[in-house]
């Protein structure tokens, strides 16, 4: 009797222990997550919100509904240095279930405060190089995601402004002191040798510095201008298409957002995709994934866009065999 009474007893604890864990898995499925979302530009950005609302998007297909198993803050830093050391100390504070960082130097800031809270970014600089994870396959800390950096596009973007300024001799190459934003000079520098064209660094930090930069080249015929992917720069782009446009510099930028504002053309990544495939690691996140296991994925699709009422104002022809490559035309 004694016996049964202990079996019974003794079972009734494993059950208990059981169902245990499993309750607090339960609890832990309902809960709220919480999402902070930390990106570079103001919250006027057109773009910047078009791309959130991409990455919004995918996460409701993936089954997190804001403001009922999901909550999504966002923080704008208009590349300000204070806001953005503000803000990273808020965020980290708070304790998110992931942080969804936008720009290299961004995610430089947050990984200075946090090593443990799960990190999802979008750069433009090599993340081994820079240290923010081990290795692109195995990234082996509390960071991944996707970076868009490609040393090559630097040439790119030289060839296509040589095809459409066909007595191109010199390239300004305005730049901000951001790695992401270096990365293609060295590739632009080697093409440019062999096509006996000067390229000519411009460093800038603030829109005064833009217009001494590009005024000092105003009116000349055989220059054009190429404006990587900065965030600074995006910050200043109404001064950088001002001035282009007043010295009549023809400009290829990273940026789909300065042709659709009137700039001549753009190539580069497809924004959109990436902070889809962000939200998808972000998911895979929530639902257990360690970061450190999730590969870091650089972009393949890059569009090519074309501004045909500037290029006439630049008394521009746009070849047809670059315009048959062109994946949106702007009129």
């Amino acid at each position: 009797m004694i016996d049964g009474m202990r079996r019974r007893k003794f079972i009734t604890m494993m059950g208990g222990a059981l169902a245990w864990p499993l309750a607090a898995q339960a609890q832990q499925a309902n809960r709220m997550r919480r999402i902070a979302v930390l990106t570079n530009v103001t919250d006027t950005d057109v773009d910047e919100r078009g791309r959130l609302a991409a990455f919004g998007e995918e996460l409701r297909r993936l089954g997190w509904i804001e403001k009922n198993n999901v909550q999504v803050e966002y923080r704008w830093t208009a590349a300000r240095p204070d806001l953005l050391l503000r803000f990273s100390a808020e965020i980290v504070a708070s304790k998110p279930d992931v942080i969804f960082v936008i720009g290299t130097t961004t995610v430089s800031t947050i990984l200075k405060h946090t090593r443990s809270i799960p990190v999802v970014f979008v750069t433009g600089a090599d993340p081994v190089q820079v240290g923010f994870v081990k290795s692109m396959a195995n990234p082996g800390g509390n960071a991944t995601g996707v970076a868009d950096f490609e040393d090559s596009i630097g040439a790119k973007w030289l060839q296509l402004l040589e095809e459409i300024v066909p007595k191109l001799r010199r390239a300004i190459f305005l730049h901000t002191d951001s790695r992401a934003t270096l990365i293609q000079l060295p590739a632009l520098q080697q093409l440019a040798v062999t096509m006996n064209i000067s390229v000519i660094p411009a460093k800038v930090g603030s829109a005064d510095e833009i217009e001494r930069a590009l005024g000092a080249y105003a009116g000349q015929t055989d220059i054009g201008l190429i404006v990587p992917s900065s965030s600074l720069l995006g910050v200043h782009r109404e001064a950088v298409l001002t001035r282009a446009a007043q010295y009549r510099l023809p400009a290829i930028y990273a940026n789909r957002r300065f042709v659709a504002e009137g700039g001549l053309m753009s190539y580069g990544i497809d924004r959109v995709e990436q902070y889809r495939r962000v939200a998808s690691y972000a998911d895979r996140i929530l639902k257990g994934a360690n970061p450190g296991e999730l590969p870091v994925r650089q972009s393949e699709k890059f569009e090519l866009v074309f501004n045909l009422k500037t290029a006439k104002a630049l008394g521009l022809n746009v070849p047809r065999i670059l315009l048959a490559r062109t994946d949106e035309i702007i009129e």
